[in-house]
């Protein structure tokens, strides 16, 4: 199959034009009409990664987060877009657009990886919905619903806002979605998990009685490789997907 119809695959399930105005997404390093027998599924588009690609003989590197986000000054050797240009792999940048995906987006993933049931759109954002909720199969205090979100993202630590009361109905926002925890509260959620808070996001969250937990920015969205990954080797037949394994998270814990 061709870089091009790989997009299209994608396309059917994150539609990329329900991407943010901010954003930057599609076939953005490339030939669209290269073939590909082998892809790599990543959530940032590194060195690292580049590495990984080439040795296992993968011509495109599908990223969640846009490997050209900022308006470029120069391109020179060293630099991920040169050296990606270079060795002739293409990238599929895959952004607010697979946030919002269902099923086998990133939030729809974060949901189910932290074991919640019956799970549906909330806020929506255009034709779809970049926050999700539903429910953990029993009531659970806050402190044990943390020890939860930190099993099932391999956290060292995690950070929240306590409201003293137990947790049932959770909305998630993988990533910054800090802005979104008080019209996620105004749905009737008891807790709110996202990758990144603000400091007054935080105070918000706390006078309103919401439980926000901050799980880090990388580990709330990496979520999505393997449930993507499947998604796409059942409909591009002839492509093996393998999900990324030198990804490290960009800050380490002391």
């Amino acid at each position: 199959m061709t870089v091009e119809a790989i997009y299209r695959a994608i396309d059917e399930i994150a539609p990329f034009s329900e991407s943010m105005d901010f954003d930057n997404t599609g076939i953005l390093v490339g030939d669209p009409q290269a073939e590909v027998t082998d892809a790599l599924l990543c959530l940032d588009v590194t060195m690292r990664v580049l590495r990984e690609a080439l040795d296992c003989g993968a011509g495109l590197i599908i990223s969640h987060h846009p490997v050209i986000f900022h308006k470029l000054g120069a391109v020179l050797r060293g630099d991920i877009v040169y050296e990606l240009a270079r060795s002739g792999v293409s990238v599929i940048s895959a952004h607010t657009n697979l946030d919002k995906a269902y099923p086998f987006g990133v939030n729809h993933a974060l949901a189910e990886r932290l074991g919640l049931h019956d799970v549906r759109g909330i806020i929506r954002d255009g034709n779809a919905c970049i926050a999700y909720m539903g429910e953990l199969a029993q009531p659970m205090t806050e402190e044990a619903f943390g020890a939860q979100i930190k099993e099932a993202l391999g956290l060292p630590s995690l950070r929240y806002t306590p409201a003293n009361h137990m947790v049932r109905r959770v909305a998630v926002v993988g990533g910054a979605g800090g802005e979104y925890a008080l019209e996620a509260a105004g749905c009737g959620v008891d807790a709110f998990v996202t990758g990144e808070v603000r400091y007054h996001e935080a105070i918000a969250a706390r006078a309103c009685g919401v439980t926000l937990y901050e799980a880090g920015h990388y580990h709330t969205e990496i979520v999505y490789r393997r449930m993507l990954c499947d998604a796409l080797a059942a409909r591009c037949p002839g492509v093996r997907f393998h999900v990324s394994r030198s990804e490290r998270p960009p800050m380490a814990f002391l």
